[in-house]
């Protein structure tokens, strides 16, 4: 298997892109406009880590709720139910990386 590299910036206000994937794991990307979220809570049978790269996000994780800002990193165990929103003004943009691979 060879390596691959994706720009990310490429992808900046798509809700949801798929970027990259093997066997063992998945990069995607997602953009919430200011007040919005990623729709309703869900729970994935994969690990799910969000790294944000711009904004600020409000992830809550079962009964804990995370305030994130660009350079955070959350980890998501399997199984969680889960939520992300933007309580910001601007734009938040993350990147995600499940494993194994989920979509």
């Amino acid at each position: 298997m060879s390596a691959t590299m994706v720009d990310i910036n490429r992808f900046r206000g798509r809700f949801f892109e798929v970027l990259e994937e093997t066997d063992r794991s998945q990069t995607a990307v997602m953009t919430i406009g200011p007040g919005a979220d990623a729709g309703a809570e869900e729970t994935h049978a994969v690990d799910q880590i969000i790294y944000v790269v711009e904004g600020e996000a409000t992830v809550r994780i079962e009964e804990h709720e995370y305030h994130a800002k660009a350079g955070a990193c959350v980890l998501i165990p399997a199984g969680a139910h889960h939520h992300v929103k933007n309580p910001g003004t601007a734009s938040l943009f993350f990147l995600t990386i499940y494993t194994p691979p989920a979509y």
